[in-house]
């Protein structure tokens, strides 16, 4: 199978930088990634994208634009790993992550997302003179963080929060973004560990004690994969996280591979 090139890059406020970032990869496709509601610096990136998308055009490679929550703490670590999986099951096989325009709190959910699907993630080493810069000696390869894989009991669990699909690829389908996607966008909550003792029961159509249940959400809030707050009469509201969410999705596509090969 021949490779397939999709490089995603954020978007920053200097066009020429980026492109000298850029154009040391070899890219079939670019995704520019932009802020979805505007924050201090949104304009200038806008302009930019413009710029960018123009230029990438003209020269005939595949371009497309996207926007992400940055204004929603962690949401942009889900929103590409959906991304990146999107892209691999439409046979983009060679993934980079370019990270050289973004802001500093944009790249860390960028980064833990790019850890957590093991897909390559670039910087710029650029020449400077005085505060500018006028070239680039290469991209830097950031290493990244390596992230445990879901037991299937723990996938099994984590299931009970989204509504149920049959086919996975439907999970990743290039017909909805993030926001529109039927799967993630209605994903349940629960009021109570009994709440969710009960719906595994009904699932697995046998007992379960509080106390598997228990165990389940200890392992998972260990790597920060729920939402766990008090509620009313001692009872806890247990939902699904970002974080979680981009567990989820990485082991439901690998599990996908699995099942096709």
């Amino acid at each position: 199978m021949s490779e397939k090139f999709c490089q995603i890059v954020i978007v920053g406020h200097q066009p020429d930088k980026l492109i000298m970032s850029i154009d040391k990869e070899r890219s079939d496709k670019i995704i520019f990634i932009t802020e979805q509601t505007e924050l201090p610096g949104t304009k200038q990136a806008t302009k930019v994208l413009k710029v960018l998308v123009q230029y990438y055009t003209q020269r005939k490679v595949e371009v497309e634009s996207i926007k992400f929550s940055f204004h929603i703490q962690t949401k942009p670590i889900a929103e590409l790993t959906y991304l990146i999986y999107q892209q691999k099951l439409q046979g983009f096989n060679n993934i980079t992550v370019n990270l050289s325009g973004g802001l500093r709190y944009m790249i860390i959910w960028l980064y833990l997302a790019c850890s957590i699907t093991n897909v390559r993630v670039i910087h710029g080493d650029f020449i400077y003179e005085e505060d500018k810069e006028v070239g680039i000696i290469k991209n830097d390869d950031l290493i990244t963080i390596p992230f445990g894989t879901l037991t299937k009991k723990q996938i099994e669990f984590i299931k009970l929060f989204f509504p149920e699909f049959k086919i996975y690829s439907d999970l990743f389908s290039p017909n909805f973004t993030y926001d529109e996607n039927p799967y993630l966008s209605n994903a349940k909550s629960f009021d109570s560990v009994e709440e969710l003792r009960k719906a595994l029961v009904e699932k697995r159509g046998s007992k379960i004690t509080r106390g598997s249940i228990n165990g389940f959400l200890q392992k998972l809030n260990l790597i920060y994969a729920l939402e766990i707050t008090p509620s009313k009469e001692n009872k806890k509201k247990i939902a699904m996280n970002y974080l979680g969410v981009a567990y989820f999705l990485h082991n439901i596509y690998n599990k996908f591979l699995i099942n096709n090969k």
